[in-house]
């Protein structure tokens, strides 16, 4: 009777442990952000636990000034991203070229996709849908 007690006691705090996903997401990855059909130049680094967005150099369309760092978790196939260096938000352009000013940092909960070495994460539905269609290309 002791040890079905004891068990009892126990159960709840065993099943409180949640346990983070095991994706290895380690490494420089570059592509695209898609957003409102309009695809710009994405390219972020990943390294234990942070996240570092990168500029291109030189591609036209970017989201270069609207780059973030920060830490990142994967839980139940969520990427969830908790920036803490964010851009002005006034300077935040997305694409030199363009007239697209949007929310486009990279903060918060996506659905997460990982097949070899690319990564699908995406946000939203309609016209706020923002979907980040990433390659490995430096482990």
């Amino acid at each position: 009777m002791k040890k079905i007690l004891i068990f009892i006691l126990l159960l709840p705090a065993f099943s409180g442990c949640e346990k983070q996903d095991t994706v290895n997401t380690d490494g420089y990855y570059q592509g695209s952000l898609v957003y409102k059909g309009q695809p710009f130049f994405s390219a972020i680094s990943f390294n234990g636990n942070n996240y570092s967005e990168v500029a291109s150099g030189g591609a036209l369309i970017q989201k270069f000034p609207c780059i973030t760092k920060g830490t990142y978790i994967i839980k139940h196939n969520t990427i969830s991203f908790a920036p803490t260096v964010l851009p002005v938000i006034s300077d935040c352009q997305c694409g030199m070229f363009t007239n697209v000013k949007f929310d486009c940092q990279l903060n918060g909960d996506y659905k997460l996709v990982q097949s070899g070495k690319s990564i699908t994460f995406q946000r939203g539905v309609g016209n706020e849908l923002q979907v980040y269609n990433l390659t490995l290309i430096n482990p």
